[in-house]
């Protein structure tokens, strides 16, 4: 078994995987950093197989990193002390699995997307997706909205995507930045009547803009609708507006409005391929 590690901005995600035959973790560990002194016991409560993953033949903890260096050396710390160091830690690479990455400077995009985008392109193996390009929004501290292209010669490519601040960052920011406006939990509303419903519907419909703004381009790009895949821990706030934008859309140009998938750990189903791949 090898552990997996998706160290973001805000919660760092761990799982395991066993590199033969693909078993996974029931449910995914979160925490914050500074609980990694817990994270002995914690693991323990999610019945994480350790001693399997101590006598791994292969790398023993794959991860990726995009918190900074002192995280990093955190977890690595935390590793040693398991007996799991040291860490493969990843970096986003020009072309793997399947996937090619469009961007400029390969190793400029975050590692935890490229490793997001490769376990949704693994998803999408199903030989009905190949012909459809697909979406994936993630809702984390910054909201990435990236798009895959349809299989072509045996692989897609990644086209590109946006980042925004997420759904927590805009409403913290309006909260830090003026002098009267709360940190609002509103309800989302047509035509808010009071500040925290203005400030969260504002902040949904931005979100969903954006996500129906890439999967219009999509639409344009192709010549069909994107596959439409969600993730991240800010996505409750944005998917009743997002339903409701597309579904307004469709309708106005006379398509049916994609269902809107959610994907829970894409990072983590990404770094099983690593795990099971231990030479790339």
């Amino acid at each position: 078994m090898t552990l997996l590690i998706d160290s973001g901005n805000t919660r760092i995600k761990l799982g395991w995987c066993h590199p033969v035959t693909g078993a996974r973790e029931a449910m995914a560990l979160s925490l914050r950093a500074d609980q990694l002194d817990q994270l002995p016991a914690l693991l323990q409560a999610h019945q994480a197989p350790l001693q399997d993953i101590k006598r791994c033949n292969g790398p023993r903890a794959i991860g990726v990193n995009v918190a900074g260096t002192h995280v990093q050396a955190l977890i690595d710390q935390a590793m040693h002390a398991l007996g799991l160091s040291p860490v493969r830690w990843l970096r986003s690479e020009a072309k793997a699995f399947g996937l090619r990455n469009g961007y400029k400077r390969a190793e400029q995009l975050g590692a935890d997307r490229w490793v997001a985008l490769l376990g949704l392109c693994d998803l999408l193996q199903n030989a009905s997706y190949a012909n459809h390009p697909a979406l994936l929004a993630s809702f984390g501290t910054a909201t990435t909205i990236d798009m895959l292209g349809p299989v072509q010669t045996n692989e897609r490519n990644f086209l590109g995507g946006t980042i925004l601040p997420g759904p927590s960052l805009m409403l913290s920011s309006l909260k830090q930045n003026t002098a009267q406006l709360p940190q609002a939990h509103g309800r989302i509303s047509p035509f808010p009547t009071d500040t925290d419903a203005a400030i969260c519907t504002g902040v949904a419909a931005a979100q969903a803009g954006a996500v129906l703004r890439q999967w219009e381009q999509g639409r344009l790009q192709f010549g069909v609708p994107p596959l439409l895949f969600i993730a991240g821990g800010g996505r409750d706030l944005i998917l009743p507006e997002l339903h409701q934008q597309l579904a307004h859309h469709c309708r106005l140009i006379n398509t049916v409005p994609p269902p809107a998938q959610n994907l829970d750990t894409p990072t983590l189903s990404g770094l099983a391929l690593y795990a099971s791949a231990p030479c790339r």
